[in-house]
């Protein structure tokens, strides 16, 4: 009878053959860094309403408040007794109004940086980002180029308060 350690070495060794893989990976990995697209992205900072740095700041002399409805879109700042309603019915008209009336409220405080924007719920997205777009940059064109003149760069967002019932029945 033939010991035990001579039954164990007539056993077939396996190895693995990786030079097929290597040969894959030495083609794939330079083809992959060559044919890759590098994106910007631009991040845009909103803060919430209640941010404990804003209330320490100095306040904002315009506090421009934006409130955007499912009806209409209204504008307040400081010293304006009444709100300026803006209809919704034409959303396009409704947004080249609000970018004349922030124009011309940067043209009156251009010190001032901060916008609130209030929205009511089910306000569509899109919508979201367009009022952001028209409180934040205005677009002038000048002969081929388009210039972009910074308005209220500073965005907070929060929920709008619910509609008083005397208001929601005038018009």
């Amino acid at each position: 009878m033939r010991p035990r350690w001579q039954r164990t070495t007539r056993r077939d060794v396996y190895t693995v053959d990786v030079t097929a893989f290597l040969s894959l990976m030495v083609i794939l990995v330079p083809f992959l860094l060559v044919t890759a697209v590098f994106s910007r992205t631009t991040i845009l900072e909103i803060q919430p309403i209640g941010d404990a740095e804003a209330q320490t700041a100095a306040p904002d002399p315009l506090q421009l408040l934006v409130t955007v409805r499912q009806s209409m879109i209204e504008v307040s700042y400081q010293g304006l007794a009444t709100p300026v309603q803006i209809s919704r019915a034409n959303d396009s008209s409704a947004l080249a109004s609000l970018a004349a009336q922030a124009a011309d409220l940067k043209a009156e405080h251009p010190q001032s940086l901060e916008a609130t924007l209030l929205l009511e719920p089910e306000i569509p997205y899109d919508l979201l980002v367009q009022v952001l777009d028209v409180l934040r940059v205005r677009l002038q064109q000048d002969g081929e180029t388009v210039r972009q003149d910074a308005l209220f760069p500073l965005i907070a967002l929060g929920a709008a308060p619910a509609v008083p019932a005397s208001r929601r029945s005038a018009p």
